[in-house]
């Protein structure tokens, strides 16, 4: 390729990549402005981490884990027994199932009112527990200690 060439082929991709990277005029009227969020100004470090949060507390709901552990009065058979997990919303209506034994950590569930069934051969045991900010989430399990 002699060096006349080479400069028109640079030409011509130089020409090509100018028209796909700059919308014609047709298009651009033609396509819709893009919308404009209004957010509050924003100065202090402490306003735009209270802003992040208030961003993400809309979308995400906070999770807190749910932890089970046998009774120090349980002694170590309850530890080493399994049990069965059933997890139940304000409603009623079942959001886990586990089958586990000793120290079972469940979850993430976001905050509010669950009720556990816990089930180990013939023992049952039914606790209410809240879960959410300031609340440990951990729950001591007997099943027949």
């Amino acid at each position: 390729m002699t060096r006349r060439s080479e400069s028109n082929v640079r030409k011509i991709i130089g020409t090509a990549a100018m028209a796909l990277a700059v919308p014609t005029a047709a298009t651009a009227a033609t396509s819709p402005a893009p919308a404009m969020t209004e957010k509050p100004s924003v100065s202090s470090a402490a306003a735009k981490r209270s802003a992040r949060q208030s961003d993400t507390d809309d979308t995400h709901p906070e999770l807190f884990p749910l932890k089970l552990r046998p009774a120090a009065t349980a002694g170590t058979e309850a530890a080493e027994k399994a049990i069965q997990v059933k997890v139940l919303d304000a409603a009623g209506r079942r959001i886990l199932l586990a089958r586990a034994h000793g120290n079972i950590t469940l979850g993430p569930l976001p905050a509010g009112e669950y009720t556990l069934q816990l089930c180990s051969g013939t023992s049952m045991e039914e606790h209410a527990l809240k879960l959410g900010a300031g609340k440990r989430g951990l729950l001591r399990y007997e099943l027949g200690a």
